[in-house]
């Protein structure tokens, strides 16, 4: 965990200063890659500004809501099946034609669906650029998602909040418990990639 802020609802004016406070405390984002995102235009603009280089990979989970929210319900499961298979192709060019394929059977059904997948398809296969054993922790949020319903979980318990400083150390606790916690696992993709580097 880099940091904790409470802000403004995910405003591009919180991430902004957010990101602000990162580089101010040594974060420079130099040989930073890229940043993994719901698609909140806020988060996203501030992420681009504050880090040029690096790139934003759409978190597929979300992207896959969107695409259902835009579908009828009686083919909501047979279009996000189809779709969900772009996401576990074995490389971007298979990725790509995976998406034609897909386009191709459900642009006249659904096309505003398709038209919700088309327009951020490359951000949303992003991941595809970095090594194959990291592809699954990349191509979506869900470490972070986690992390929120940690942090929801362990205050609901809490009778009360009274003020900002108060819910901030709170938030701050849980974090460093987390960090710990982490600290001790192995994720499973970068423990791939360690060993490749070894051989």
């Amino acid at each position: 965990m880099l940091g904790v802020q409470l802000g403004d609802r995910e405003s591009s004016a919180s991430w902004r200063e957010f990101f602000k406070d990162l580089k101010r405390r040594g974060f420079k984002g130099e040989h930073l890659i890229m940043g993994i995102m719901d698609g909140l235009p806020g988060l996203e603009s501030a992420f681009t500004e504050a880090f040029p280089k690096a790139k934003v990979q759409r978190c597929v989970v979300h992207k896959l809501r969107n695409i259902a929210s835009k579908l009828p319900r009686k083919i909501q499961k047979d279009c996000l099946d189809h779709a969900k298979r772009i996401f576990y192709a074995g490389s971007h060019e298979e990725a790509e034609e995976r998406f034609h394929a897909w386009k191709d059977v459900w642009e006249k059904i659904a096309p505003r669906a398709v038209a919700c997948l088309e327009k951020d398809l490359q951000a949303v296969l992003q991941f595809y650029t970095q090594p194959k054993p990291l592809w699954k922790l990349l191509r979506s949020t869900n470490t972070i998602e986690r992390t929120f319903k940690e942090f929801k979980r362990r205050t609901r318990q809490m009778d009360s909040l009274p003020n900002e400083d108060c819910c901030l150390r709170c938030i701050f606790a849980i974090s460093q418990d987390l960090n710990q916690t982490w600290s001790e696992k192995r994720i499973d993709g970068f423990l791939k990639m360690q060993q490749k580097v070894v051989a």
